[in-house]
């Protein structure tokens, strides 16, 4: 089987680039290529070098933002993706039952099961975990830029309380399979598996190897309803909150009254308003290593 590791040096606030070491003497005992990013552009190009040349498992070491890079370059393809996580929120290799510790999790990587998941698509860009805009996608813009003196979770906790004070709800509509919805909203995110935010549980049902994706809209609410709220998304335990709307659904459209910035996997993608945007899922359409 060929292997090839490709690591993120700037993931986890410096985590990467502390794995080198590890990361190369696995490589070398593999006989397997360690390639080192220089930014998140190539990680996407050397995921379809990787695709390219038959690769058949490209370990990728890094957090959410970088799985999402890579899987621009291996959705659709053959080459399976073993996770290392070494990010702040590490939503995809918990909801796959990655291993945290590094050496596990590159043991998983290189030795685990290749098991095909969904993904989505959105206006040219594909995702694992979600897409989404609106109060979450400036929250995710403030994380992602790593202004906050905190990390993991608290640095999602850190940024909600941030982006809180100055945020004016848009009206957000969507079109979805069978329904529309149309109001002043904090957010609307689709998702293809439950957690996101670093382990909250957003769409608690949501299947990643289902074909269909989990719209989750939180309709314009108080902020202290909004923080009366949000501690309950770590357990999944704000469904059935009168502000909250959850359907399933192959594909959904959004749309908004004012131009926002959309985020996808933790990451700022494109800019969405008024002419909208559809997001619409590929069943099994990337290979990832999991624990046997």
């Amino acid at each position: 089987m060929s292997i090839r590791f490709l690591v993120n040096p700037g993931s986890g606030g410096g985590k990467g680039e502390r794995a080198r070491g590890l990361l190369g003497e696995v490589a070398a005992k593999e006989g397997a290529e360690l390639v080192v990013s220089q930014s998140v552009e190539d990680l996407s190009l050397e995921a379809s070098r990787a695709a390219e040349e038959g690769v058949e498992r490209l370990v990728a070491a890094g957090g959410d933002g970088t799985f999402h890079h890579v899987v621009q370059g291996l959705a659709g393809s053959e080459c399976a993706m073993g996770l290392v996580p070494l990010g702040r929120g590490n939503d995809l290799a918990g909801t796959l039952g990655i291993p945290s510790e590094l050496p596990q999790a590159v043991e998983v990587a290189i030795g685990g099961s290749v098991r095909r998941i969904d993904v989505g698509r959105v206006g040219g860009h594909s995702f694992v975990g979600y897409c989404g805009v609106g109060f979450d996608s400036e929250v995710a813009a403030y994380v992602q830029q790593g202004r906050g003196p905190l990390s993991g979770q608290a640095a999602y906790v850190y940024g909600v309380l941030r982006t809180l004070a100055a945020f004016k709800p848009p009206v957000i509509r969507v079109e979805y399979d069978g329904g529309s919805y149309e109001k002043g909203a904090m957010f609307a995110v689709v998702c293809n598996h439950s957690r996101f935010g670093g382990g909250m549980f957003i769409a608690p049902e949501a299947k990643i190897d289902d074909g269909m994706l989990d719209l989750v809209v939180v309709e314009a609410i108080s902020k202290l309803k909004l923080l009366r709220i949000f501690p309950k998304v770590y357990k999944g335990e704000h469904v059935g909150h009168p502000a909250v709307t959850i359907v399933r659904t192959r594909s959904a459209r959004i749309f908004v009254d004012r131009t926002m910035t959309m985020a996808s996997d933790g990451e700022p993608i494109m800019e969405v308003g008024e002419d909208g945007v559809e997001a619409s899922v590929r069943p099994g359409a990337l290979g990832v290593v999991v624990p046997d």
